[in-house]
Order: C-alpha cells, then sequence, then structure tokens
C-alpha cells in the first residue's frame, strides 16, 4: 500500500503540475473518464444501496466497466497522435488498482460473510444498512467538486455507534454491519489522511476554475467556469442563453471535448458514441460516452431532450447530461 500511496504522490503529480494554469492538455479531457468512471460507480452504488443490499452489488461488472473505459479512451488519445501523459497514465493505473482491490475485497466478504449472515436475517432492513446508504450519498455529492480525501470519513466512523443502537432485531446483522463499515471508514479515514498531508507538500492547489471564451451575435466574453461536475451546469445555462463555446481551458473551438449522458437504451439509440457502457444495476439504462468540437458543444447542449437532474437515472424519454470533461 505505501508503494501504491508513494508512485501516486510523486508521478501523478507530473500529470497535476499544470492544473494552476488556464492551458490545460487536450488529451485530458479523454484521460479524465476513468477518473471520472471513479465518482459514477460510487454514484451508482449509493443509488443501489437505497434499496438493495450490498453484497448484490455487481462491484466485478464496475471493474470491468473501469479498465474498458480505460482502454477506449487511451485509444482515443493514440488515434489524434498526442503526447504519452505518463504523469496522468501513472495517476489512472494508480486508483484502479487500488478501485479493483476495495471492490474485489467487498466481493470476497460479499459473498461469504455478509451473505451468510444475512440469511439470519428476518425483520427487514436494519438501521446500518440505512446509515451506509446514506453516507454513501453524502461522499457522492462531496467528490463531485471536491477531492475524496477531504470527505470526513472520521465523524461517519463515529456515527456507526452513536446513530445506531447497539441491540436490537437481527441483531447479528446489526453486529456484521458495524464491523463492515467500519473497517470501510477506518480505513478511508487514515488513507485519506495521508493522501491529503503528501497533497499539500507535494503540489499547489489545482485551480478550481477552468477559462472559457463565449460568443454571442457580434461580441465575446471571457468567463470563469467552476470546474468538476459544476461545469456542465454552467455549460447548459449559458448555452441555453445563446452563447457559443470559442476556448474551453485554452483549447480552441476546433479541439475536440469529451462528454456523457445517460438515459434508457433505445432513447440513446440514435447518439453517436465513443463507448457505451450499461449501467450495471439497471440495465434498461446506459452510459453514452462522445466528443465534438468545443465550437459544437453549444448547439448540442440546446437539444431539448437534454436534462440537468440530481436524479442518478432520468425519467423514460429524457437524456441526462451527466458530465463534460472540461481537461
Amino acid at each position: 500500500m505505501s508503494k501504491i500511496i508513494l508512485s501516486f504522490l510523486l508521478i501523478s503529480s507530473v500529470a497535476l503540475t499544470d492544473t494552476n494554469i488556464m492551458k490545460r492538455n487536450a488529451d485530458q479531457t479523454y484521460l479524465t473518464y476513468p477518473e471520472w468512471f471513479l465518482v459514477f460507480s460510487p454514484e451508482e452504488y449509493a443509488y443501489y444501496l437505497k434499496n438493495n443490499p450490498s453484497y448484490t452489488f455487481d462491484y466485478i461488472g464496475h471493474i470491468e466497466e473501469f479498465w474498458s473505459a480505460y482502454a477506449a479512451m487511451y485509444k482515443k488519445t493514440l488515434e489524434k497522435d498526442y503526447p504519452f501523459n505518463t504523469g496522468y497514465h501513472v495517476m489512472i493505473m494508480t486508483i484502479g488498482v487500488s478501485t479493483t482491490f476495495e471492490y474485489l475485497v467487498k466481493y470476497v466478504y460479499g459473498h461469504i460473510v455478509a451473505y451468510v449472515i444475512a440469511l439470519t436475517q428476518t425483520n427487514g432492513r436494519v438501521s446500518e444498512q440505512d446509515y451506509g446508504a446514506e453516507v454513501a450519498q453524502e461522499y457522492v455529492n462531496f467528490i463531485k467538486n471536491r477531492p475524496w480525501y477531504e470527505f470526513n470519513f472520521g465523524k461517519r466512523f463515529v456515527g456507526i455507534y452513536t446513530e445506531n443502537s447497539f441491540f436490537g432485531k437481527d441483531f447479528l446483522r446489526k453486529l456484521e454491519r458495524k464491523v463492515a463499515l467500519s473497517m470501510e471508514y477506518g480505513a478511508k479515514y487514515l488513507y485519506a489522511k495521508v493522501i491529503g498531508l503528501f497533497t499539500e507538500v507535494g503540489y499547489e492547489k489545482a485551480l478550481p476554475s477552468s477559462q472559457v471564451t463565449l460568443t454571442r451575435e457580434d461580441y465575446t466574453i471571457e468567463k470563469e467556469f467552476p470546474r468538476y461536475d459544476k461545469f456542465k451546469d454552467v455549460s447548459f445555462e449559458y448555452a441555453n442563453k445563446g452563447y457559443d463555446f470559442k476556448s474551453i481551458a485554452g483549447n480552441d473551438g476546433n479541439t475536440t471535448i469529451l462528454y456523457s449522458l445517460v438515459g434508457k437504451r433505445e432513447d440513446l439509440a440514435d447518439f453517436d458514441c465513443i463507448l457505451r457502457q450499461p449501467i450495471v444495476s439497471n440495465k434498461e439504462y446506459e452510459r453514452c460516452i462522445n466528443d465534438m468540437q468545443i465550437n459544437k458543444l453549444a448547439a448540442f447542449l440546446r437539444e431539448e431532450n437534454l436534462q440537468i437532474t440530481d436524479e442518478f437515472l432520468p425519467a423514460p424519454q429524457r437524456i441526462k447530461l451527466e458530465h463534460i470533461f472540461d481537461y
């Protein structure tokens, strides 16, 4: 584990050295998708936990989707003849390996320990299951716009015991959930502290905004849009005010930018996609990942069937604009 942390801190910082300047490499619109899949995956997990036990979640399916996404995005950078971004690839490999390890542990534990103890459960969900689902959703809401290691795992660890009774119906299941959540939050608390400390020492804090040039009719304006999840919200807003994009993060209008959509399979059937990935917890839905030139983005966002929603899955006949990958 220490070697993984060290490699992440020392080598991935190469990829992050340009985060304090307005120009970001064009290849990063593609390479950020595997990163963001590790936001979409916890989001699906939180959605799933609201009505299902954690041991039935398709961890293996998510591992496969992460690595297939990485392969597809790497292929795209090769097609465009972008220089090999060593630091970013090492960072993706690092988070991919650590997430694969975490999901494999959860899969094995869930199918051996959690499943067996759940067989003794006779009174519906225990409060610890609801607590785990609530924390999972809080975590997703947080990491959409903040680094994961800033999340307060310590507070959630304490809450396992202060917000849930020790004894009660289905005591074995309650105890099993307490132990599982304690191990998860405890390990992530310690890991986050180490990552946060070395991140603060190793390199400057990334800018929270993207420089955007917009045009409408005969005039041009410069704006700073918030990065990460909120970038899509502000982009959608300005596009629907009649603005077009001239450049984003120092990349001109002819440069391609990646976006992702979520909707029912039949509703996305006519969309062009670099990659289609099923929503493994509800395979009536899928994720469509595609790119287009920056100067065509606003017209696309003005399409009537696109929507911004906090719901993980949109209503039928609606297409969710999930993310715009702003380099």
